[in-house]
């Protein structure tokens, strides 16, 4: 696979790599995911789609969950079972979930925390 580079001169390895270390202790929206393509990789339709996909996998992969906002829940985060444990298939869900819906996801849409986080 070919690094894509960054407005800012980051590879997408690194930042997706960062941005999961941010998630142990911070949740990072997916809505983040999908602008950092848009704009800080200039990615557009299957490759934007492709970078979000493995972003996603990465995240899951490494030991994050998807979240949601949850006033309720003792820490203002709860887990979002139905995208089960395996990367590639959640990954596929969420994408697939946002490309239904012809918008790009929101604050108020699914996040990625680490359990130390959301537990």
């Amino acid at each position: 696979m070919t690094s894509l580079l960054s407005k800012t001169g980051i590879t997408d390895v690194e930042w997706i790599r960062s941005t999961v270390d941010e998630a142990r202790s911070d949740p990072v929206g997916m809505w983040r995911m999908v602008r950092a393509g848009r704009e800080q990789f200039a990615l557009s339709g299957g490759e934007l789609e492709d970078f979000v996909r493995r972003f996603i996998a990465e995240m899951i992969g490494a030991g994050a969950s998807p979240v949601v906002g949850d006033k309720a829940a003792a820490f203002g985060w709860s887990r979002v079972p139905k995208y089960g444990d395996d990367p590639a298939s959640a990954a596929d869900a969420l994408v697939r979930e946002w490309l239904d819906s012809n918008a790009d996801p929101d604050v108020d849409g699914v996040w990625f925390a680490f359990p130390s986080v959301w537990r």
